[in-house]
Formats: structure tokens, sequence, C-alpha cells
């Protein structure tokens, strides 16, 4: 059989369409709205400087500090009262205590994506 003139560029887009699949970054297809990944790089850059993410957690603050402590987010994650919604109601809310961090809806699921993975963890 032999290709047709016709043939040969449908042939040749074909192939750009799988190369540009291939290429895709790994970002699009794994960390998008709702993705664990993107959510713990959130948690770990816009929450981590008050909160830790720990296994084991952290050891208790001193006495003085320990109402100023932020709390552990994966001793927070035992706390069966903590669900998806109780999450999003919390991310939307602002807080005296807290830097008032505005997040998108996407990384709203992220975050709580990322959360709720840390919570199935400890079941």
């Amino acid at each position: 059989m032999v290709d047709t003139p016709c043939r040969l560029p449908s042939l040749a887009v074909g192939a750009i369409i799988v190369s540009l699949i291939v290429a895709a970054p790994a970002h699009a297809a794994s960390d998008g709205p709702g993705s664990i990944g993107f959510g713990r790089h959130l948690v770990e850059e816009v929450c981590g400087e008050c909160h830790r993410v720990s296994q084991p957690p952290m050891a208790k603050p001193p006495p003085m500090q320990e109402e100023l402590a932020a709390p552990d987010l994966v001793e927070r994650m035992r706390d069966p009262g903590i669900t998806e919604m109780a999450l999003r109601s919390y991310l939307r809310t602002s807080h005296p205590v807290m830097p008032n961090i505005r997040l998108s809806s996407e990384e709203t699921d992220d975050v709580v994506a990322y959360l709720m993975s840390l919570k199935k963890g400890l079941q």
C-alpha cells in the first residue's frame, strides 16, 4: 500500500498531537485542582511558617507559648469533627490570630484534598 499525499499530513498531525500529549507537563495531569500534590505544596509554603505537618507530631510547646502555638496539622486532622465541609468553611473565614490568607477556589480544593489525605492516612 502506497501512502497518498492526503494521508501523510494526517499522520504528521497525529504524531504532533501524540508528542504534545506525552510532553505535557506533569503538573497539568497530576496536580490540577483538587490535587494532593499541589495542596501539599501550598500547605508547606503558606501554612508551614506557623503550622507543622509532622508524623510523629511535634513536642508540646512550652507552657507560656502553648496558647500562641499553631496546631500541628496532622494532630488536628485526628479530630473526627474535621470534615471536608468544615475545612472549606474554615479556609474561607478570617481568624484573628492568623494571617488573612485568601485562596482561590482551586487552591482551596488542593489544600482540602491534601489535608483530607492526611486524615485518611491516620485511619
